[in-house]
């Protein structure tokens, strides 16, 4: 979420949930010069994804809604503080409910944080990354549960995040011990990162046991060789097609001239994507086929 002037000076001087990845990845002595003042954060107001992902924050609220049945809304300009330790801030995106409520009377309990991506990574890849600014906003609100609410250009999802008690302790402490070097003026040395938990949410399956699985699976490995030089011949074979071909087809051999099962034939489309195909090519494209004559052939018949 895009932060007014005044935020951004309450943090100079604070830690928020953005700098808490970075702690957590070992980051210590950047981070350290950085709220010390002796040198200046990241300007990320010409970084295209983030200016991006500010633009179309205000879409998450209707698309989570849409989603999920479940209201949602902007969290405002407050900027939370954590009960005991007044270093330790943040600055949420939108709130919502952990369930559908009809009247929605009761206070949010859930941090929606939103995030706009144009990579190739997997929801369970964002989770990760943001994982330890998720804790840190449920550490510092108080609230069990977080969603990331992630906006892709071509599709839209979300992934649930809950506090976890072990993990906030070892938030906090971390927070805590970096904070003294602050405090105290010492630059630190960059500590081992502390991972995320994995957020693999499909299975990891030994298929051995599967009779039909690694009867197939044996085949493959059987012929891949075979494979291989299959998918380099068919390479082959679209790069010597003809740029004025519409259709090219090599006949299989059959002592009465006729098109055996065993022939083939390449096509090309409108796009110009060649396609392999086996048999007969289409009889509509048989009665006007023209032998293939080699350059110097046709020149010399001229």
């Amino acid at each position: 979420m895009a932060i007014s002037g005044e935020q951004r000076a309450l943090r100079t001087g604070k830690l928020g949930s953005s700098d808490a990845p970075r702690l957590m990845a070992g980051r210590w002595s950047e981070l350290w010069r950085e709220k010390t003042g002796r040198s200046a954060p990241p300007n990320l107001d010409f970084v295209p994804s983030v200016q991006i992902g500010v633009a179309t924050e205000s879409l998450h609220a209707r698309f989570y809604t849409q989603k999920t049945g479940i209201g949602c809304y902007p969290a405002g300009d407050r900027t939370y503080a954590h009960p005991e330790h007044a270093f330790i801030v943040a600055h949420l995106d939108f709130l919502t409910w952990f369930e559908p409520s009809g009247h929605y009377d009761e206070a949010a309990d859930t941090i929606l944080e939103a995030k706009f991506h144009g990579g190739y990574k997997t929801d369970e890849d964002l989770a990760e990354q943001y994982y330890w600014q998720l804790q840190h906003q449920m550490l510092v609100t108080g609230l069990a549960q977080a969603v990331l609410s992630i906006l892709r250009p071509g599709s839209y999802s979300i992934i649930r995040v809950p506090s976890s008690a072990a993990d906030s302790a070892t938030l906090l402490e971390t927070l805590r011990a970096f904070w003294w070097h602050v405090e105290n003026d010492v630059e630190p040395s960059d500590p081992l990162p502390i991972e995320a938990p994995r957020f693999e949410q499909l299975r990891v399956l030994d298929m051995s046991f599967h009779n039909e699985f690694a009867s197939f699976g044996g085949m493959l490995i059987d012929h891949r060789t075979s494979m291989l030089a299959f998918r380099e011949a068919e390479a082959e074979l679209k790069a010597l097609m003809p740029e004025d071909a519409r259709v090219a087809f090599l006949r299989g051999s059959a002592e009465d001239g006729t098109m055996p099962s065993q022939g083939l034939f390449l096509t090309r489309a409108k796009d110009g994507k060649l396609s392999l195909r086996f048999g007969c090519p289409p009889k509509k494209y048989l009665d006007k086929a023209e032998p293939w004559m080699p350059q110097w052939t046709v020149e010399a018949a001229e």
